[in-house]
C-alpha cells in the first residue's frame, strides 16, 4: 500500500485511541490483511475466519459484531471490549469488500464525540484505498506489484489536506513537527487554547511552550517519539501566549516515508478540570471514608433495636390472635349452655346443675383472661401502681396456697407448704404481690399433670425473704428459658399442651423489680420448673407510679 494510506491510517490510530487494527479483504476467493498496526496476522486468524464464513453467508453485520457470540469470545480472549468494523471499499462486480478494524480495550473510549472526530477521515481513507485498487488495475501487470512513486511535494501536498481536515473538527490541540520538533501544522481550535493563532505557532519548537521544570522530560519523550515508530504518552504544563500554564497530555507518534523519519504528529488534551476533578476526590474521598465508617456505627447500633421492634410486633400479633382464639372458645361454650337451659324447659334439673357449673367455670376462666389483658395493657404502656404497706409474707403466701389448694386437688396433685413458725414482715404492695404468688403457684399447678407434686418454700433471711415454687411439670424447652420474662412471648410447647398467652409471668417480672426484687427460673423441659423470687423486707417505694423502660 502507499505512504499516502499510511500516514491516514496513523492519523486514525491517533485520533481514535484506538493502537489496534488493520485492513482486511474479503472476497469469495478468501480473506487479506492488507495492512496490519500494534499486532501481528496471526494474532487474529481465527476472528477473520469468523468474518470470511459470516461474509460468505452473507450475515456480516458490521453495526452489531460485537454481540456475535465467536466474536465476543474472542475479543474476551484478548482482553478487548469492543471492535469497530467500517467498510471502505466495496467491488460488487468482483465481490470483493475492504474493511476497517479498530479495537478498543476500554468500553468508554469509543463515544460518540470520537465517532464524529473520524468519520470524515475514516471517508478519506475510503477513497484513497480505493483510488489505490483502481490505479492497481488500470496498470500493466509488471508494474502492479511496486508503488506508485510521485512528486514528495504532491504527496505532502494531499497529506496536508486530509489532515486539515481532520484537524478543523477535533476540540484538542493538534500538531505537526519536523524531524527537529519544530511545529509545522497546528489547528486552530488548539492554538486558540493556548491564545495564540495557528501561524503564531508555526516555526516554533514544541519545547518553548513548555513549563521548564517539564523541559528535559519532554525533550527526552520527543526523541523517543522521533528515533522510535512507536506512540509515546506524557503529561506537561504548556505556557499560553499571556504567560499562564495550562496541564496537557500529549500522545505523539513518528511519521515516515521510505522508512525515514519526516516528523512526528502528536494530539494534546487539557487535563486542566481532569485534573480538579481529582483533586475535589481527593479531598471527598476522607469524607465519604468517614461517612461510610460512621454509617456502619449506626447500622450496627440499630440493627439490634430494629430486630427486637420487630420481633415485639410479631409476639403483640400472635398475642392479639390466641387471646381472641381464647375469648371466642371461652364465650362459646357459656352462650351454648345458656341457651341449652333457656330452649329446654324439660332438662333434667341434675343437667341443668353441670351446665351451670361449666358456665361458672367458663365465667371464672374469661374473668381471669380479661385481668391478664388488663396488666398487659398496664404493661404494653409502661406503668405500674405500687402502693406500700407493711403484711404478713406468710400469711399472703398462705392466702395464695388456700385459693389454689382446690385446684391443685381436682388434679390429684400433691401440694406442700413449708416455712419459718416466726411471723416475716415486709414492705410491698400486698394486691400485686398476692397476684405474683398466686400466677407462679396457679401455673405450677396447671402445667403439672395428674399426681404430680408442687412445692412451696419461704424462707426468712437476713433482709430478704425468698419464695421458691417448684413442680414437676412439663418444664420450659432450654431454648425459651431466656425469653419467658419478654411482652407477649408465646412458649413454643406442643399443640396438645396448655396454651401460654405470654402474659402472666411478663407482670409478674415487672412486679417483682418494681419491688427491687429478683427472680430467676431452672427449668428442664418433661422435668418441671423452680422459680425463685427474693424480696427486701423494706422499701423505700412509698405510692409512686413507676415508669418501665
Amino acid at each position: 500500500m502507499n505512504e499516502l494510506i499510511e500516514n491516514t491510517i496513523n492519523i486514525i490510530s491517533k485520533i481514535s485511541l484506538s493502537n489496534n487494527g488493520y485492513l482486511l479483504q474479503l472476497s469469495d476467493q478468501g480473506y487479506k490483511v492488507l495492512k496490519i498496526w500494534g499486532w501481528t496476522g496471526k494474532d487474529f486468524e481465527m476472528l477473520n475466519d469468523v468474518l470470511f464464513n459470516l461474509f460468505l453467508s452473507g450475515e456480516l453485520d458490521t453495526d452489531n459484531i460485537t454481540n456475535h457470540p465467536p466474536v465476543e469470545s474472542i475479543l474476551k480472549k484478548n482482553s478487548l471490549s469492543r471492535l469497530i468494523i467500517k467498510e471502505l471499499v466495496n467491488i460488487s462486480e468482483r465481490n470483493l469488500v475492504v474493511y476497517l478494524l479498530l479495537f478498543f480495550k476500554d468500553e468508554n473510549d469509543f463515544t460518540t464525540e470520537l465517532k464524529d472526530r473520524i468519520i470524515s477521515v475514516i471517508s478519506i481513507l475510503s477513497s484513497q484505498v480505493k483510488d489505490w485498487y483502481e490505479n492497481i488495475n488500470t496498470r500493466p501487470s509488471s508494474e502492479q506489484t511496486t508503488e506508485i512513486n510521485t512528486d514528495n511535494n504532491r504527496v505532502f501536498e494531499d497529506w496536508q489536506k486530509s489532515f486539515n481536515l481532520l484537524i478543523e473538527t477535533s476540540p484538542e490541540l493538534i500538531f505537526v513537527a519536523d524531524h527537529s520538533g519544530k511545529i509545522i501544522l497546528v489547528n486552530k481550535t488548539g492554538s486558540e487554547m493556548l491564545d495564540y493563532q495557528p501561524v503564531e505557532l508555526k516555526g516554533k519548537h514544541l519545547t518553548e511552550l513548555i513549563d521548564q521544570d517539564d523541559y528535559t522530560a519532554v525533550s527526552n519523550s520527543l526523541n523517543q517519539a522521533l528515533t522510535k515508530n512507536t506512540q509515546v504518552k506524557f503529561k506537561a504544563n504548556f505556557y499560553s501566549k499571556f504567560e499562564e500554564l495550562f496541564p496537557f497530555e500529549v500522545s505523539c507518534k513518528s511519521v515516515t516515508r521510505n522508512g525515514e523519519v519526516m516528523g512526528m504528529i502528536g494530539i494534546c488534551r487539557n487535563i486542566s478540570e481532569k485534573n480538579k476533578y481529582e483533586s475535589e476526590l481527593k479531598k471527598l474521598k476522607p469524607r465519604l471514608v468517614e461517612t461510610d465508617r460512621l454509617l456502619n456505627i449506626e447500622r450496627t447500633r440499630t440493627k439490634p433495636q430494629s430486630a427486637l421492634i420487630e420481633e415485639m410486633n410479631r409476639l403483640k400479633y400472635e398475642f392479639i390472635s390466641n387471646i381472641s382464639h381464647e375469648f371466642r372458645t371461652t364465650l362459646a361454650s357459656i352462650i351454648g349452655f345458656s341457651e341449652t337451659i333457656e330452649s329446654d324447659a324439660d332438662l333434667p334439673e341434675e343437667m341443668k346443675k353441670e351446665f351451670n357449673r361449666v358456665i361458672m367455670s367458663e365465667g371464672k376462666r374469661l374473668a381471669k383472661l380479661i385481668n391478664d389483658v388488663l396488666d398487659s395493657s398496664r404493661i404494653e404502656e409502661s406503668k405500674i401502681v405500687i402502693n406500700k404497706n407493711k403484711m404478713d409474707a406468710l400469711k399472703l403466701v398462705q392466702d395464695a396456697v388456700d385459693a389454689n389448694s382446690k385446684f391443685a386437688s381436682a388434679k390429684n396433685i400433691t401440694l406442700t407448704y413449708d416455712h419459718p413458725v416466726e411471723e416475716i414482715t415486709i414492705e410491698a404492695d400486698k394486691e400485686n404481690l398476692y397476684r405474683v404468688i398466686n400466677a407462679l403457684l396457679n401455673n405450677a399447678i396447671k402445667f403439672t399433670g395428674e399426681y404430680g407434686r408442687v412445692k412451696l418454700i419461704v424462707n426468712n433471711l437476713f433482709r430478704e425473704v425468698e419464695i421458691i415454687v417448684s413442680d414437676t411439670g412439663i418444664g420450659f424447652p432450654e431454648g425459651d428459658l431466656p425469653f419467658i420474662f419478654q411482652k407477649f412471648y408465646k412458649i413454643s410447647r406442643p399443640k396438645t399442651d396448655y396454651p401460654a398467652l405470654g402474659v402472666g409471668l411478663v407482670f409478674v417480672k415487672q412486679v417483682v423489680d418494681l419491688h427491687k426484687g429478683l427472680i430467676t427460673v431452672q427449668s428442664e423441659l418433661g422435668s418441671g420448673t423452680t422459680f425463685l423470687v427474693k424480696l427486701p423486707k423494706t422499701s423505700k417505694i412509698e405510692k409512686t407510679e413507676v415508669t418501665i423502660e
